[in-house]
């Protein structure tokens, strides 16, 4: 649409002398308006979008409605705290366009929402949540959406898989077809078919998810591009933010000197391989004798550690940007955190039995490529493994928008389950008193709470400081 006739629908809802269903009017002479974020929210689900005009008040002073062009105190302001908005304080990035315009001579500022994706609804604000931050376009005005809506959106959401839709501004070029081959033969291998055509057909590309036409033409998905991108993925820009941060800690928390650090980029295969590699030389290595053989082992199973590290790429919720997925090599545990909670229908409580994945075709292809179990078999397997090794079971935190998963190391698994809680609390709080570790483990008596902090003494994790009432206990670490 050209600015002539964008003006040309704005001229028009102020001959009506009312807002329509795609115009909303901002009055932008005291700043930014704080509810902008309503009218965000309502036409990033509107069909087509629609325009907020800075600069236009309402007038009811004749006893009629009535839209007046007033213009605005600080233009630049304005689009500076929109873009804030837009970047930060949705459930997505939204990338509105601006036009400025002189309507009877007085200069407005009008931004073009357009329309979410399915697989983004509802786009809501953050600091309210859902459901009371979203809203839709109901006539000329923003409404809060009804349960109804939401539900109808969250189901659309789910039938829409974010891993195959297009990705942005890549074309076919930028495609490894010799990446693509390699995997083919491979496939036909485990198939028993004896040749493969170097000749690559679309549609067999389209039906393994790596491209699929849009808009009338043939391009990469998200998935065909993350794996089998020719040159590394985050040189792009919609890509940049695909990158495992990986840092290893000298303590036990965050506030501890940074050891050894590695922003890992590449293709999700490589950045499989390469986030293992910073853990294994990240961890401790020991020799045991066995019969009469000398055997080295990391402190930690590396089965384990590839499904978890495996996990956090397939599983990552790749429409979030804001973020990395990240690992955390402390003294005594492995942090694995990702962006996006589970998937709906799998909990903390029956992760080992669900199977559900927001990322089909990424999670398909690298099973292929031998980077997944047999489904269903991954989280089995660390259980499994950190029980050989004599360690503690993993440890889940499912959040709003993240995910977390804790590798317990040899002094932690000498814990039981309520010195693994005061623990927890310690690792994130810096320090603990008795009586807030009464408040954690409320149904525990005094004597057993003092046992559990001498144990944690005694295996060299913690130590006192102060007496009597004063005292409180860190990490030593």
């Amino acid at each position: 649409m050209t600015e002539d006739q964008i003006k040309e629908i704005i001229v028009r809802a102020l001959k009506l002398s009312s807002e329509t269903s795609n115009v909303e009017f901002k009055d932008a002479r005291g700043g930014f308006p704080r509810d902008t974020w309503k009218t965000l929210s309502s036409f990033s689900h509107r069909p087509g979008g629609g325009y907020i005009v800075f600069g236009v008040i309402e007038d009811k002073s004749s006893g009629k409605s009535q839209f007046i062009i007033k213009g605005m105190s600080n233009a630049a302001l304005i689009q500076e705290k929109m873009g804030d908005l837009c970047n930060t304080n949705m459930s997505i990035v939204i990338r509105p366009e601006y036009f400025f315009f002189d309507i009877e001579n007085v200069p407005v500022l009008a931004a073009y929402i357009p329309e979410c994706p399915d697989q983004f609804k509802p786009c809501y604000y953050r600091p309210v949540g859902m459901p009371n931050g979203a809203f839709v376009r109901d006539g000329n005005t923003d409404r809060k959406i009804t349960d109804e809506e939401m539900r109808c959106f969250l189901d659309n959401a789910k039938l829409s898989k974010f891993d195959i839709s297009r990705a942005p501004d890549i074309t076919l070029t930028d495609l490894s077809m010799k990446k693509i081959y390699e995997l083919l033969v491979r496939m036909g291998q485990r198939t028993m078919r004896d040749t493969v055509s170097e000749d690559i057909d679309f549609e067999l590309l389209k039906n393994l998810g790596i491209t699929d036409i849009f808009d009338g033409g043939k391009f990469p998905t998200i998935a065909g591009f993350l794996i089998f991108s020719k040159e590394k993925p985050q040189l792009k820009r919609a890509f940049n933010r695909y990158k495992i941060r990986c840092v290893k800690f000298k303590g036990s928390n965050v506030a501890s000197e940074i050891i050894d650090n590695a922003d890992i980029d590449g293709t999700l295969d490589g950045q499989i391989d390469e986030m293992q590699k910073f853990v294994l030389k990240n961890i401790r290595k020991s020799a045991e004798i066995v019969g009469t053989k000398r055997v080295e082992r990391y402190e930690y199973p590396e089965k384990a550690i590839r499904e978890i590290v495996a996990n956090a790429v397939i599983h990552r919720d790749y429409k979030i940007t804001e973020t990395y997925t990240q690992v955390n090599v402390f003294e005594d545990r492995i942090e694995v955190f990702n962006p996006g909670c589970l998937p709906p229908g799998v909990t903390v409580e029956n992760i080992r039995d669900a199977q559900a994945s927001r990322n089909e075709t990424i999670a398909a292809r690298l099973k292929e490529l031998d980077y997944l179990e047999e489904y269903g078999r991954g989280i089995d397997i660390v259980f499994n493994e950190m029980t050989k090794w004599g360690l503690l079971p993993p440890v889940f935190k499912n959040t709003t928008n993240s995910f977390k998963v804790i590798l317990a190391g040899p002094p932690l698994s000498k814990l039981n389950e309520r010195q693994f809680k005061i623990w927890g609390y310690l690792v994130e709080n810096k320090k603990i008193t008795a009586k807030v570790c009464e408040q954690i483990l409320s149904e525990v008596p005094r004597q057993t709470i003092n046992y559990d902090l001498a144990k944690m003494q005694d295996l060299g994790l913690i130590h006192s400081v102060g007496q009597s009432r004063n005292t409180y206990y860190e990490t030593n670490f």
